[in-house]
């Protein structure tokens, strides 16, 4: 008997969201790091991006927010890399664009 009465209230737990939109942001500030031209913000950035989110992400997972927890995992394992590849490819190209002939 009560480990039926246990498993209710565990059932009947609400639902912590209060790093859903923390994990977000996080993810955000990390994406426009890797924008800023200045050596190491992307680095920075893949770190507070990656890492971060992710843990983050797995934080909301485990509280019982499951669909918000799989996109952050998705956000931060897949767009994190993807977006740091396009912003180093997109300060090389312009970098080679300014040491064009003189």
């Amino acid at each position: 008997m009560s480990e039926a009465m246990s498993e209710a209230a565990v059932s009947a737990r609400p639902v912590d969201r209060s790093l859903v939109k923390r994990a977000w942001i996080v993810l955000i500030v990390g994406w426009v790091l890797m924008v800023i031209p200045f050596p190491g913000t992307g680095l920075i950035g893949l770190a507070v991006a990656g890492i971060g989110g992710l843990v983050m992400a797995i934080v909301n997972l485990v509280r019982g927010v499951v669909g918000q927890g799989i996109l952050q995992i998705i956000a931060a394992v897949v767009v994190t890399p993807i977006w740091y590849w396009i912003t180093l490819a997109f300060f090389g190209v312009t970098m080679l664009a300014g040491s064009g002939p003189n």
